[in-house]
């Protein structure tokens, strides 16, 4: 399995982003501790412009959007390891290891990512007018701590979510997504759940879905497209708990856009059925000025919450609790 993923991830941009700079890229980690849950972002552009986000709950979602110049941002040979000042986020033969150091921003961290499910890789996916392609890894341990709001974030062995992104676009485009993460709570549960769905700007029309469930480190069941339907209730009676960067709080609406009060998703082929309830019960935002459209924002949500997931794969029952963080992009 980790041979697998070694292959498998290294950073594409010295190979895709010459003279492109519609060029994205991002890596993406989700730690789901316990009433602590948190987010780290490392990304780069076609142009060299590189920033981490990083976002932890603790009672309310807090945190901060750093950006460096291209003179900060180096890749290692091997493409193994992206450094971004005194950041960094390597690859390693059975994982990741994260390390944020923000000091300015009160903000120091290290975390190694341990994998425990085979990384699984969509390519050429449209995006708007553009492309995007992603590997995702379901599954994996987190183990190391993060310096955040005064006080230190202590993650042993929790459970993990990591994606990597890469591809041509432009934020304001034609598209908007939902993309979310489940594991169970009870640790032995071999269950996960990896959810996508891509949508027109306006999100009235479905141009591809997948309900992607792990049994253990292995995939038990794809199901795509029309075998998947959602169900969107209400809108989450609370506001954003931080819009960042800071100043876009100005730009962005207080109220709009937010997160839907529940989802529904359910899924069946060929005798699998999968049905999960997220209900969220807070948010984050990051607003991104409009590649495309002087007078508007890309907006994505972070919501973070519980999810119950019921349903049967190769005759094999699923019902558990788990925890939960969504992502709703509205461009």
């Amino acid at each position: 399995m980790t041979a697998v993923l070694a292959k498998s991830d290294f950073v594409r941009a010295p190979l895709l982003a010459a003279d492109a700079p519609d060029y994205k890229e991002w890596h993406h980690f989700v730690v789901h501790a316990p009433g602590s849950p948190v987010l780290i972002n490392v990304s780069l552009t076609g142009d060299r412009a590189a920033r981490i986000i990083v976002i932890a709950h603790d009672r309310r979602w807090t945190g901060v959007v750093e950006r460096f110049d291209p003179s900060q941002l180096a890749v290692s040979a091997d493409l193994g390891e992206l450094t971004l000042g005194a950041s960094s986020m390597r690859v390693t033969p059975d994982g990741y290891r994260v390390r944020v150091d923000l000091p300015h921003r009160g903000i120091r961290g290290e975390v190694e990512f341990t994998s425990v499910s085979r990384p699984f890789v969509v390519n050429n996916q449209p995006v708007g007018e553009g492309r995007m392609s992603w590997l995702f890894v379901p599954r994996l341990r987190a183990a190391g701590w993060l310096h955040i709001n005064g006080h230190d974030i202590v993650f042993d062995d929790e459970q993990a979510y990591h994606d990597h992104n890469w591809g041509r676009f432009r934020w304001g485009g034609d598209f908007g997504w939902t993309w979310g993460t489940i594991v169970a709570e009870e640790r032995d549960n071999p269950w996960s759940l990896v959810f996508l769905q891509m949508t027109d700007r306006r999100r009235l029309r479905s141009t591809a879905q997948a309900v992607y469930v792990w049994h253990r480190d292995e995939p038990a069941a794809m199901l795509l497209r029309s075998a998947v339907h959602t169900s969107v209730h209400g809108t989450l009676h609370r506001a954003a708990d931080c819009t960042l960067p800071a100043p876009m709080a100005l730009i962005v609406d207080g109220a709009v856009p937010g997160v839907p009060e529940r989802l529904e998703i359910s899924a069946e082929r060929l005798g699998d059925t999968v049905h999960a309830e997220f209900r969220p019960t807070s948010y984050a935002r990051l607003a991104h000025p409009s590649e495309v459209h002087l007078d508007r924002c890309t907006v994505l949500c972070e919501a973070g919450g519980r999810a119950h997931v019921t349903g049967e794969i190769r005759g094999e029952r699923i019902d558990f609790d788990g925890a939960a963080l969504f992502e709703f992009l509205h461009g």
